[in-house]
C-alpha cells in the first residue's frame, strides 16, 4: 500500500462522515438479514438437497458473471489508453459494489452507475469519457437482451407451444429495452448524468454519498459535453462486438446457474425452459424500482417456471437458491467491499 493509500486509510477511519455511512449501511443490511431471516435461513437448509458437485458448478457460475461484467467494462475502457487503470481483479470487486448499491438501495439503477462513475474518476478519466462508456456498455446489454428476446419469440412462435403469457412478456419486454436504448442514446449529455446524481439525493440513505460525488465533480459534471456513443462504437466495432460476446456469456452463466441447481436437484428441465423463464423474470423485475420488487422477482419466476411445466414445490425451491446465490451471498461481500473501498478513497 502506497503512502498516500495508507494516509488515506487512517484518516477515513477516523471521518465521522465516514462512520456514519458504514453505520447507515451496517443497520441496512442488518434489517435486510432480520426482515427476511425465515426466507434466508430456508435456503441455506435447501442448499444441504443439492448435489455437491452441482452446487460447486452454480457457485462457479455465478461468480463468473462478475468476471464477465469486470471483462466487459476492461475490454471497454482499452481505448482510453490509461498509464494506471483499474485491473480485471479490482474491477470484479467493483462490480460486486455496484450490484449491492443496486439491489440495497433500489434507484433504478442509478446508484450501481454513480458508484462506478465515482470509481472511475479515480484512475483520471475524463468525466465525459466514463459517461461514453457506461452508456455504452447499457447499449451493448439491451441489444443482447434484445437478441436473447428475439430468439425466445421466434421459438414460441414457430417450434414452441407454450401460454400466451410468456409471449406478451417477451413482447413486451423488447419494447421496453428499444425505449431504454433511444432514451440512453438521446440522453447522451453531461447534464443528464449531473441530474441523476441529483435524484440521488433525493433518496434519504443516498444523500451523503451522493453530497460527497456532487462536492467533488460538481464542475466536471456539470461543464460535461455531448457525449456520442454511437461514434465510440463505430469507431472501436471489435472491441465493442467482443464486449457484446462476453455480454451474451454473462447471461447464459446466469440461466446456467439455474440449470445446475435443477439438475443437482434431480429434476430435469429444458435449457430452453430454463432461459425462457430466466428472460421473463428479468423483464418483469427492470418495470419496478422499489424494495417491493424483491418479492415480485421470486414470485415471478416462479410462477414462470410453473407455467412452463416445471411443478410448483420444485420451481419454489429453485427459486429461492438462485436468489440467495444471487442476491443473499453477495450482499455482505459487496457491503465489505464498499467499506473497504470507501475507506481508500478518503
Amino acid at each position: 500500500m502506497s503512502t498516500r493509500e495508507h494516509h488515506s486509510e487512517q484518516k477515513g477511519e477516523g471521518n465521522p462522515r465516514y462512520v456514519t455511512w458504514s453505520f447507515i449501511l451496517f443497520v441496512l443490511v442488518f434489517g435486510f438479514v432480520v426482515y427476511y431471516f425465515s426466507e434466508i435461513k430456508k435456503e441455506f437448509t435447501l442448499l444441504e438437497e443439492v448435489k455437491p458437485i452441482w452446487l460447486i458448478v452454480a457457485i462457479l457460475a455465478q461468480l463468473s458473471t462478475y468476471i464477465f461484467t469486470a471483462a466487459i467494462y476492461r475490454l471497454l475502457l482499452t481505448p482510453y489508453k490509461l498509464l494506471h487503470g483499474p485491473r480485471l481483479g479490482r474491477l470484479t470487486r467493483a462490480s460486486v459494489i455496484s450490484l449491492f448499491f443496486n439491489q440495497t438501495m433500489p434507484s433504478a439503477g442509478i446508484s450501481g452507475n454513480t458508484f462506478f462513475l465515482n470509481f472511475l474518476l479515480r484512475f483520471g478519466m475524463n468525466v465525459s469519457d466514463i459517461i461514453c462508456l457506461i452508456i455504452t456498455e447499457l447499449l451493448i446489454f439491451y441489444t443482447a437482451m434484445e437478441l436473447f428476446i428475439l430468439m425466445l419469440l421466434f421459438s414460441c412462435l414457430l417450434f414452441v407451444q407454450l401460454s400466451g403469457v410468456f409471449t406478451a412478456t417477451l413482447i413486451g419486454g423488447f419494447v421496453v429495452y428499444l425505449l431504454f436504448g433511444f432514451a440512453v442514446v438521446l440522453s447522451g449529455r453531461g447534464k443528464v448524468i449531473y441530474s441523476l446524481i441529483e435524484r440521488l439525493g433525493r433518496i434519504k440513505i443516498l444523500r451523503s454519498f451522493a453530497l460527497r460525488i456532487k462536492n467533488r465533480f460538481s464542475s466536471q459534471l456539470a461543464g460535461a459535453t455531448e457525449i456520442k456513443p454511437l461514434i465510440f462504437i463505430r469507431e472501436n466495432l471489435l472491441l465493442v462486438f467482443r464486449s457484446f460476446v462476453l455480454q451474451l456469456c454473462l447471461v447464459i452463466a446466469d440461466a446456467f446457474t439455474i440449470y445446475a441447481l435443477f439438475t443437482g436437484l434431480g429434476i430435469s428441465v429444458s435449457p430452453f425452459s430454463i432461459t425462457l423463464c430466466y428472460m421473463c423474470t428479468k423483464i418483469i423485475s427492470i418495470l419496478p424500482f422499489l424494495p417491493g420488487a424483491l418479492i415480485l422477482y421470486e414470485s415471478s419466476m416462479s410462477y414462470f417456471f410453473v407455467a412452463a411445466g416445471v411443478p410448483v414445490a420444485s420451481a419454489i425451491i429453485v427459486t429461492l437458491l438462485y436468489r440467495l446465490l444471487s442476491y443473499w451471498l453477495p450482499m455482505p461481500v459487496g457491503f465489505l467491499l464498499y467499506k473497504k473501498w470507501s475507506n481508500l478513497s478518503k
